[in-house]
């Protein structure tokens, strides 16, 4: 797996691919009070495009107010999304309809996923609320490398990523102003809808990225 570092401020016509945050929390989520809008603030002039990912909750902005940031802050909002929190750790799922039960199995909960087309990975898989090494006996699409987490975990992420021949996506999981943008994902060319993105990780033309000040 690619790995990349580059300056948190780089402006979108001065590099290469398509980057985009897949791990971003607003206020929906328990444990953040940072509004979608102070997310896009921060990160306008430095990604192209945010998938929100609020915690066992979606369908909370209606397409109306995403179109209407998306026009002010030049930033694609992809909604479609959510942080399961299944029995045994989290998983991030991409392009489902509705937010599984609570406290199913990460299989139960990948096979719903799958059901609908839609992309299961391995959040932060090696902390406290990660998956761990069940990740080797669950049929993920990806594994995620986190900004939010520490080095060591996203080593032990990779390595697992690179023996199951799995792509890695990239996602600053933030909660906060200081978490936002840590890392994303770069894209080969621009991604206009969650289907694509879905079809990109899926075939590993994808890569995490670090941003940094």
């Amino acid at each position: 797996m690619n790995q990349t570092i580059v300056k948190k401020a780089t402006f979108r016509g001065k590099r290469k691919g398509f980057l985009v945050d897949m791990h971003i929390h607003t206020n929906y989520s328990f444990d953040s009070a940072f509004i979608l809008e102070e997310t896009l603030i921060e990160l306008d002039g430095v990604v192209d495009a945010i998938i929100i990912t609020d915690h066992d909750t979606m369908g909370n902005f209606s397409k109306e107010i995403l179109l209407g940031l998306e026009s002010k802050y030049h930033l694609k909002n992809f909604s479609e999304s959510v942080e399961i929190s299944t029995a045994q750790g989290h998983i991030l799922a991409y392009g489902i309809a509705a937010v599984p039960s609570n406290n199913l199995r990460p299989n139960e909960v990948i096979e719903i996923i799958h059901s609908e087309n839609g992309l299961a990975v391995a959040a932060h898989p090696f902390t406290l609320l990660g998956l761990g090494d069940l990740i080797y006996d669950l049929e993920l699409d990806a594994i995620e490398i986190n900004g939010l987490r520490s080095k060591h975990a996203n080593d032990l992420a990779k390595e697992a990523a690179e023996s199951m021949g799995l792509p890695c996506i990239g996602g600053s999981d933030s909660h906060n102003r200081f978490h936002v943008g840590t890392c994303v994902t770069e894209f080969p060319k621009k991604v206009g809808s969650i289907k694509e993105i879905i079809d990109f990780v899926r075939k590993g033309k994808c890569k995490p990225v670090f941003l940094q000040y």
